[in-house]
């Protein structure tokens, strides 16, 4: 890249010119943002980094695809506290063999995923890197105050729960190293996985119904599959929590993948990872409200299990009888555990 650095930096965050108002009073262009939240609100801070080969490989992300998806792991943070997301602040460490045109794709990405969900790009940094492209968000959001969602809240009696459907990003993305491996398009049948892995979708509604309601309990998303989401809730709550096999909602195209490539859809559910639904706990004696509620809003809403007393842990009822469930998924510091793509 030989341009200017001001200029490519004016170039990429040109979807950012003219947002001022709603909060917002200094955008890009100066020393640092100036934004005011609603009164009565507090603030939802998280940060995510994606690297290459870590987080990604060209042959399974088109940059637009990476720059998407390095919010929407950020904004599903934030759907995980109850919270809305607002302000973003993005900075790229670009390395060699990154065209300007690549890094101008990973930000038209980045604005896809911050304008389906109303947040605004207001900073960040652009540097160069040696190696791998590394690409850190930021993100800021709101939460009614006293409101937000943790995981340390499950108590016993209380019912599991989960958004959607899981497996998919992981089914997704071992389509797409199949398909590279063999230097072929991945066939127009399973393009809905590539999807889930490449384009998921965060679950703010959900998020949102869950903080204004009296009876949701603990609250973390999908990011690294639900053995390790469990496990979180379980710990930081200290209880125990039962899933039930039979009750895990994976899509009907995942199965049919699975079949086809003689694989366990389970072990995507468990251990994949990135399908960014919400799983935690809530009232028994809710889960008819809770329902109504979620059906209003068209988001899928799945019982697996329960919250009981006991030692932290994850166990699982299988047709051979109750196993313990690993905390497994993805670790950066975990040697050969599951990777991304």
């Amino acid at each position: 890249m030989t341009q200017d650095e001001f200029s490519l930096i004016r170039q990429w965050t040109s979807r950012s010119s003219g947002q001022h108002g709603d909060g917002l009073s200094v955008g890009i262009g100066d020393d640092a943002a100036v934004f005011s939240l609603s009164p009565g609100m507090e603030v939802v801070a998280c940060c995510d980094a994606m690297v290459e080969t870590v987080h990604f490989l060209r042959e399974t992300m088109n940059p637009s695809d990476i720059g998407y998806k390095a919010v929407m792991s950020n904004i599903s943070d934030v759907a995980a506290m109850g919270g809305l997301p607002r302000f973003a602040l993005i900075s790229v460490a670009v390395s060699p063999g990154w065209s300007a045109d690549d890094c101008q794709q990973i930000y038209e990405g980045i604005y896809d995923a911050c304008e389906a969900y109303g947040v605004r790009v207001i900073g960040g940094d652009t540097v160069s890197s040696p190696a791998a492209l590394t690409l850190s968000v930021t993100l800021l959001g709101e939460v009614e105050k006293g409101r937000a969602l943790r995981r340390s809240a499950a108590r016993p009696g209380q019912l599991v729960f989960v958004t959607g459907q899981v497996g998919g990003s992981a089914a997704g993305l071992d389509l797409l190293l199949r398909s590279a491996k063999k230097g072929e398009a991945v066939a127009e049948e399973w393009r809905p996985l590539a999807w889930f892995h490449q384009r998921p979708q965060a679950q703010v509604a959900a998020g949102r119904i869950l903080a204004a309601s009296p009876w949701a309990g603990a609250l973390n998303d999908v990011s690294d599959g639900l053995a390790s989401e469990l496990s979180e809730i379980a710990e930081a709550s200290g209880v125990r929590l039962v899933i039930d096999e039979r009750s895990i909602p994976v899509a009907n195209i995942t199965r049919a993948y699975a079949i086809e490539t003689d694989q366990d859809p389970l072990g995507w559910a468990l251990y994949g990872g990135e399908d960014y639904q919400l799983v935690g706990t809530l009232e028994a004696a809710e889960v008819k409200e809770a329902e109504l509620r979620f059906a209003e809003k068209g988001i899928p809403f799945t019982v697996i299990g329960r919250v009981e007393a006991g030692e932290p842990s994850v166990w699982m009822d299988r047709e051979q009888g109750r196993m313990k469930i690993a905390k497994a998924g993805y670790n950066h510091f975990g040697g050969a555990e599951a990777g991304k793509g």
